[in-house]
């Protein structure tokens, strides 16, 4: 037989034994990897899960090949841990490009780009373009056939939002999560009570303070703690709104039911739940000065009694008295039962100061390092390697990764 024609038989058979076993090592190296990952996340283990999930990305793009949907999820698992642990422009740089391979495999308005459109909005450089990306995100959610989910990702949003100092920019995702899960979830949901709470203060900002009392005391029904157990924080923020809320509407009645139940669950506080101010002409007459009250706050709240103690301006004495007399506190428990408190004391302060020039700011600010967020349950472009899910969602042709 030729010898050179051996040789080369004997390379080529070398050469394909090589990349075949390369081919392996890749196949168990992203099995491990992967493994690892979906066992960190399952523990918050933020930093090890990156660390997995890099590793993960790295062989499985060599397996799956760049252009593959399998690739493109993986980058999306990492790049989502890298905006967890405030690496931004790494995330930048691992997304690239991959929103258009799931978008070539799903359609470009598939409700499956969520995800992704979310961790490029999580990693933008710029607080404009993170907002256009997350109201792209909010539209495509449209398209999920459970509004369940739409639902949740308009939450996730308003989350994102918030941790970012963009509050204001929340109404729209408030409104359309809060009109499915007023739909769709029980009122005691602790996300309709979160929506629901939200709404309320867009409501007061507008001086609907009827529609603010609907908001929340549909919050106040998801916050609200079991008779016996110590009131929650929500809980306590919602019935303190809605003590002002009652007091502006002129309900005093109906404000000293929520003051009585703060009373009963808390420490007692001489910081009044809701104040009223000056007149407005004396505010605009540039008037200046203290006066100092004392009074008793009765077994409701309510401010009896009060008389000037000291006053380095006459002319505010009535006002201040007036003033100090639309005050609610939370009544003191004693034993139980309300008690009233005699011998408190307040100073209304009225100074004239012309208000300093603020700088305006960005309209999000984000924090260098967030928490950990794990996997969208609702994410069906995931690799998630569960066999028994349906194939979009498991990687394909490993459904038994991590098995």
């Amino acid at each position: 037989m030729n010898t050179n024609l051996m040789k080369t038989s004997l390379l080529a058979l070398i050469l394909c034994f090589s990349a075949t076993n390369a081919a392996a090592n890749d196949e168990d190296n992203f099995k491990r990897a992967y493994a690892a990952y979906q066992q960190h996340i399952s523990a918050n283990e933020t930093k090890l899960a990156l660390d997995a999930a890099k590793d993960a990305h790295k062989y499985g793009t060599k397996l799956f090949g760049k252009s593959h949907t399998n690739s493109a999820n993986l980058a999306l698992n990492y790049a989502r841990l890298l905006n967890d642990t405030g690496d931004h422009k790494k995330a930048r740089k691992t997304l690239k490009g991959k929103r258009r391979i799931l978008e070539q495999h799903h359609g470009d308005d598939a409700p499956a780009l969520v995800p992704i459109v979310m961790e490029e909005a999580r990693a933008a450089k710029d607080p404009k373009t993170a907002q256009h990306l997350l109201t792209q995100a909010a539209d495509l959610a449209r398209g999920y056939e459970d509004k369940l989910v739409e639902a949740q990702k308009n939450f996730d949003i308003v989350v994102l939002l918030l941790n970012w100092g963009g509050g204001g920019l929340v109404e729209p995702f408030v409104d359309r999560a809060y009109e499915i899960y007023v739909e769709r979830l029980e009122p005691n949901d602790f996300r309709l009570g979160l929506m629901s709470y939200h709404k309320a203060r867009w409501a007061m900002a507008k001086n609907q303070q009827e529609e603010a009392i609907g908001y929340l005391e549909r919050a106040l029904v998801a916050f609200k703690i079991p008779d016996g157990e110590s009131i929650g924080d929500l809980e306590r923020t919602v019935r303190q709104l809605l003590v002002q809320t009652y007091e502006r509407l002129e309900r005093s009645d109906a404000a000293t039911e929520h003051l009585l139940v703060l009373g009963a669950h808390q420490y007692w506080s001489n910081t009044p739940v809701f104040k009223t101010d000056f007149p407005a002409e004396m505010v605009n007459k540039g008037m200046s000065g203290d006066v100092t009250l004392t009074f008793t706050v009765d077994e409701q709240g309510f401010v009896r009694n009060p008389v000037v103690a000291d006053s380095d301006q006459a002319l505010l004495d009535e006002a201040a008295l007036t003033m100090v007399k639309g005050f609610r506190y939370t009544p003191r428990f004693v034993d139980g039962k309300p008690v009233a408190i005699e011998g408190m004391e307040y100073t209304a302060s009225l100074s004239f100061e012309k208000a300093p020039n603020v700088a305006g700011r960005k309209a999000l600010t984000r924090p260098p390092v967030r928490r950990m967020m794990t996997p969208d349950r609702f994410d069906i472009s995931g690799c998630t390697g569960d066999p028994g899910l349906d194939t979009s969602q498991a990687c394909e042709g490993y459904g038994s990764i991590g098995k």
